[in-house]
């Protein structure tokens, strides 16, 4: 059914139905596009993190132009431990729910067995490897345990995989013994092999044999496709992940327990650092050497005889470092995190990670429409002292308020849909029960839509926007076994009409008979001004 040929425009004129969900934000989440640009900022000495700042102690330059504070705020970690409060029967919310309060930041623990490498035995052309990967993610699983074990009841932790896909192992909780758990039975093999993404370890050139030209030409092609795979599932891991918490207000910390990136570090921070998420990758493989080769010809590979030989150190085996550092170190530096490699102590990486956020300064300062030119805006803060380590996200993409192409609009959906979290990036909260009219065996779905996060434009008296309603079934398996969409055109009087659908937010009503075989409702908000999405996942063993 196409969501154009079913559109029809709302009055608008609701009296409040669903109250607002109890952890929503109070205020409407500030982007870019309103012209605030906010940056969270960590400022330790060598006791820790550093508290008794003012505004006047910093300057923040965006492009070299010193900018004024607009907004300062000191956050601390919260130091009372929050209960869980679960949500009524039959009623499911895309916010992540850890707590009554939202702490000010929250920590992400990603295992990844998709960029850890497995096959480290040496090649033909290897005394030895430099760096063996295969029982890193092992490794780094055991550390992450004893973490664990002494995780602090005011701690909020998530833990996912990354294979060919992103698995939720645990959503946020405080519970060691569920952690534990999970943990205990994660299997931490590679699924990425070594000979495959790096072929020049294993396939030297030799000039002079078309034969070893063509297979050394096949390789690279293939090694090129696994790459390009292997990227394309981590970004889609990110920008999930960047979805599920990007209605939690505040700093979030993302502990990334890997071993190999070869990604673009800018491309990864472009996903993340919106959704103010800083990076703390932390190299599973350990200790490790990465010494510049000394001894003739060790590290090296040549083609050829004589003086006109050519010598290759390119290749992955052979460079001066592991694959993969530079860009852990790049990805920290530009989200505002820190990258721990070549250490032993990845118990106290994850544990200096997860608590580096107890003081957090947030600073916010105004652009005017002219700098929003969609080009990468460099920022630089300092800060008054001696002796002070400051970290913070490097810069932002000053996006224009444009609507995205087509093919934008069609990878974003396509990518919601087969995310395993929910997007909390247009809040929803909805509650689902059995009933037996319109007819039998049907289920009554209400939904309040958040109107904080809609790009509504400005037209006289009148907010205009669309949304898009998407009601997705899916088998045990995954497998779409029905859908269908419907557009709604707003337009909401501004004053007092609007103000309450702050408040209320905005009913949408449905029934539904769910087709044979369906386990999961997944429903999906568009906002079509800029194809962000809302987005709930809903087991049906779950409604009573």
């Amino acid at each position: 059914m196409s969501r154009r040929a079913i559109a029809v425009a709302l009055s608008l004129v609701l009296v409040p139905i669903v109250a607002a969900p109890a952890d929503s934000p109070q205020t409407p989440q500030i982007r870019i596009s309103t012209r605030l640009v906010e940056v969270d900022v960590i400022v330790r000495d060598k006791n820790g993190p550093v508290s008794n700042l003012n505004k006047n102690d910093f300057t923040v330059l965006d492009r070299g132009k010193r900018q004024q504070i607009s907004v300062f705020s000191v956050d601390f970690a919260p130091s009372i431990p929050q209960a869980a409060q679960p949500l009524p029967p039959n009623s499911f919310s895309d916010l992540p729910r850890y707590g009554t309060s939202t702490p000010r930041s929250v920590t992400i623990v990603l295992l990844d067995n998709l960029n850890t490498l497995y096959g480290s035995a040496p090649g033909a052309i290897e005394s030895t490897p430099r760096w063996v990967e295969d029982l890193a993610l092992q490794n780094a699983r055991a550390h992450l345990i004893q973490f664990i074990r002494t995780l602090d009841s005011r701690d909020r932790v998530a833990i996912y995989g990354l294979r060919d896909s992103l698995h939720i192992l645990c959503d946020f909780t405080s519970d060691r013994a569920q952690l534990l758990a999970v943990l205990k039975n994660y299997d931490t093999r590679s699924i990425t092999n070594r000979e495959t993404v790096e072929p020049g370890s294993m396939h030297p050139p030799v000039l002079g044999h078309a034969a070893d030209g063509f297979e050394n030409g096949a390789a690279a092609f293939r090694a090129g496709s696994a790459n390009e795979t292997r990227a394309r599932i981590t970004i889609a891991a990110l920008q999930s992940i960047a979805a599920h918490v990007a209605n939690i207000p505040g700093r979030k910390n993302l502990v990334w327990l890997t071993a190999n990136l070869p990604f673009s570090d800018a491309a990864m921070a472009r996903v993340l650092t919106p959704a103010n998420i800083a990076v703390y990758p932390v190299d599973a493989r350990g200790l490790l050497t990465t010494t510049v080769p000394t001894r003739p010809g060790e590290g090296t590979f040549t083609l050829g005889m004589g003086p006109g030989a050519i010598t290759d150190n390119t290749a992955p085996a052979q460079s001066s470092q592991p694959i993969g550092i530079p860009a852990m170190q790049q990805l920290a530096d530009e989200t505002g995190g820190q990258a721990f490699v070549n250490t032993n102590d990845i118990t106290g990486a994850i544990r200096k990670a997860v608590e580096d956020s107890a003081v957090t300064y947030t600073l916010g300062f105004y652009i005017n429409r002219d700098a929003l030119d969609g080009k990468f805006h460099e920022v630089k803060v300092e800060v008054r002292g001696k002796g002070l380590t400051v970290r913070y996200p490097k810069g932002y993409f000053a996006y224009p308020d444009t609507s995205p192409t087509k093919d934008e609009d069609q990878m974003r959906l396509l990518s919601a849909v087969q995310s395993p979290l929910q997007s909390s990036v247009i809040p929803l909260q909805a509650s689902l029960s059995r009933v037996n009219e319109p007819k039998p065996n049907s289920l009554s779905l209400s939904c309040s839509i958040d109107v904080h996060n809609l790009r509504l434009v400005q037209s006289g008296h009148l907010r205009k926007g669309t949304v898009i309603v998407y009601m997705i079934e899916q088998d045990q398996t995954g497998k779409v076994v029905y859908q269908w969409d419907r557009g709604y055109n707003l337009q909401i009087n501004d004053g007092t009409q609007y103000a309450a659908l702050l408040k209320s937010g905005m009913l949408f009503h449905q029934y539904l008979q769910p087709k044979a075989g369906v386990t999961t409702l997944r429903l999906l908000v568009e906002d079509s001004n800029t194809s962000q999405f809302g987005s709930l996942i809903i087991p049906l063993s779950q409604v009573k």
